[in-house]
């Protein structure tokens, strides 16, 4: 992948921000940190942003508050949403809102590195996709 893959880490938990925070560290990745729904849109605004993990509720609102504030940017990225109740209502929900993936709490590292393998994989071959399109010629009717 020639482009920057970025990871934002939405939690209000401070332990869940640390542990994924460290995870994702230890794949190499530096995500960005927001404890609030309004730091989270801030973040989506300033910088593309390859894949979101969101915790079910934050300070400010919740994950669906994160899905709209990401189907707003142009990079649309994938957002895994997790949660410590295991209500399977909310899971279903989750994905019928557009979230990529929906984890029980507190996440594994092997689930994380799993849902980073395909994401920038997806990356890639949408960043390849973009090339392949600038490249070809325009039709003409």
């Amino acid at each position: 992948m020639t482009g920057q893959f970025e990871v934002l880490v939405a939690a209000s938990d401070a332990e869940n921000r640390r542990e994924l925070t460290q995870m994702l560290s230890g794949m190499g990745l530096k995500p960005a940190i927001s404890s609030s729904v309004q730091e989270a849109q801030a973040i989506l605004s300033a910088k593309p942003v390859s894949l979101v993990f969101c915790e079910e509720k934050l300070a400010d609102g919740n994950y669906q508050d994160v899905l709209r504030a990401v189907k707003r940017t142009a990079e649309k990225a994938p957002v895994v949403v997790s949660s410590r109740k295991q209500d399977w209502y909310e899971y279903l929900e989750a994905l019928r809102l557009g979230a990529f993936e929906f984890l029980d709490g507190p996440v594994r590292a092997m689930d994380v590195e799993m849902i980073v393998r395909y994401a920038v994989r997806l990356a890639d071959a949408a960043e390849r996709n973009s090339h392949l399109r600038a490249e070809r010629p325009a039709r003409v009717l």
